[in-house]
């Protein structure tokens, strides 16, 4: 039922039919496209500095999540804010990405193993551990995160089994018909894959 209901959504937002690509022109002079992109500037000039900032500061009190940073791109058209923070374990490089939507009240929480090698000496990931007060595991942290979005905040994670179902027949940027997610119109651009863990 919510498939339906968020499809339908889509449909709003996102012309059927038509290439980003291909068809630049005739997708830009959609009603779909400029009600989406009239959301998501509205959203930037109106409401992000304080929206974002009320977010940040739900974090503040925790050792690590305090370090959440901002790295959201509406210039680029996203359709979620993203917070991002580093976290060390066990000598692995973790980036935790949290992504809440700006069209849904829905959230994603992405979890990406880093490379520490081409950061780090392992004297020095072994002196970054050293002085990490954390003593928390990464699933606690992830369990932190989810609590706070969803109890403070009143937001929903997204439906895990749907952030990559496609959707018949739109296109955006760079992603063609046939390969736009629900994931994409919700949230970013980027491919959604299970968390390195």
């Amino acid at each position: 039922m919510i498939d339906k209901v968020l499809t339908n959504l889509i449909y709003t937002l996102y012309p059927k039919k038509i290439s980003f690509y291909r068809e630049n022109e005739k997708y830009i002079a959609t009603n779909e496209y400029q009600r989406l992109k009239q959301i998501i500037s509205k959203f930037d000039s109106e409401f992000k500095e304080e929206f974002a900032g009320e977010i940040l500061g739900y974090f503040q009190k925790d050792y690590t999540l305090k370090n959440f940073q901002d790295f959201t791109m509406f210039n680029l058209e996203d359709r979620c804010l993203t917070f991002n923070v580093t976290f060390i374990e066990d000598g692995e490089m973790y980036t935790i990405s949290l992504l809440i939507s700006i069209l849904v009240p829905y959230y994603v929480i992405k979890c990406q193993k880093n490379i520490i090698d081409l950061y780090y000496t392992k004297s020095e990931i072994a002196d970054l551990q050293q002085v990490n007060k954390e003593t928390r595991r990464l699933k606690e942290l992830l369990h932190e995160i989810e609590t706070i979005v969803e109890e403070k905040m009143l937001f929903s994670k997204f439906p895990s089994s749907m952030l990559n179902i496609i959707v018949p027949n739109v296109s955006f940027q760079e992603t063609e018909i046939g390969y736009f997610k629900m994931f994409n119109a919700f949230f970013n651009n980027l491919i959604m894959i299970d968390n390195e863990e």
